[in-house]
C-alpha cells in the first residue's frame, strides 16, 4: 500500500513539473516576441528618421537656384573715369527643385569685394529682385527666371566713391531659405565699358 502511495507521488510531481515547465516556456516566448516586437518597431522608427536626415541633408546641400546665364556689369562716367555702377545675374531653380522664396522677409544677398563687404543688402535701394518670366508671385519655380541686380554705385554711396576697379574680383552670395548659397564670383576686364559681359 505505502509502496502505491510512493508511485502516485512521483507520477502527479512528474505532471506538475511538466506543467511548470509550459509555463515557464510559454512565459520565455512571450517576453521574447514583446522583445522582437519592441526591437522591430524601434529598427523601424530609426530607419524613418535615418531617411528623414538624409532628405533634409541632401535638400541642404544641393543648390535651389542657379544662373541662368551670364553675370552682367555696367559701367558710368564718373569724375575719375568709367566705374562700375551695376551688377545684374539671371537665376532659376535647379532641376528638381522645390519652389524658393526669393522675397525680402527670406533671401539674404551678399556683397563682398577687396574694399567693401555687406552681409545683406537693402531691398529697393541696394539690390532689386525682378521676376523675367513667371506667374508673378515671389516663389521661383521650375521653368521660370528672375533678375537680381546690385547697385554698385549705392552701395558705395554714388558713383565717385565706388573704389572696385579694373581686374578686381567681386563675389556675391544669393542664400535662399533652403538649400545651398549660390555664390557668384566674377573678375572685371583690363578695361571698365558701359556693358561688360562677364560669362
Amino acid at each position: 500500500m505505502r509502496w502505491k502511495n510512493q508511485v502516485r507521488r512521483r507520477k502527479s510531481r512528474r505532471g506538475l513539473t511538466g506543467l511548470e515547465t509550459a509555463i515557464i516556456l510559454i512565459a520565455f516566448i512571450i517576453v521574447a516576441a514583446a522583445f522582437a516586437f519592441a526591437v522591430l518597431n524601434l529598427g523601424f522608427a530609426s530607419t524613418q528618421k535615418s531617411g528623414e536626415v538624409l532628405k533634409a541633408g541632401l535638400e541642404e546641400a544641393t543648390s535651389s537656384i542657379e544662373l541662368a546665364g551670364s553675370v552682367i556689369a555696367t559701367g558710368e562716367n564718373s569724375t575719375s573715369g568709367m566705374k562700375v555702377s551695376t551688377i545684374t545675374l539671371y537665376v532659376k531653380t535647379a532641376v528638381g527643385k522645390r519652389p524658393v522664396d526669393l522675397s525680402n522677409e527670406t533671401l539674404i544677398i551678399s556683397y563682398i569685394d577687396p574694399y567693401k563687404v555687406v552681409d545683406k543688402l537693402a531691398y529697393g535701394t541696394q539690390v532689386e529682385v525682378t521676376e523675367i518670366q513667371g506667374d508673378g508671385d515671389t516663389l521661383i519655380e521650375y521653368g521660370e527666371s528672375f533678375k537680381i541686380v546690385i547697385h554698385v554705385k549705392t552701395i558705395y554711396g554714388g558713383i565717385d566713391n565706388v573704389q572696385l576697379k579694373a581686374n578686381d574680383v567681386f563675389v556675391v552670395e544669393v542664400k535662399p531659405p533652403v538649400g545651398a548659397i549660390l555664390k557668384v564670383e566674377r573678375r572685371l576686364p583690363p578695361a571698365i565699358d558701359p556693358v561688360m559681359d562677364l560669362a
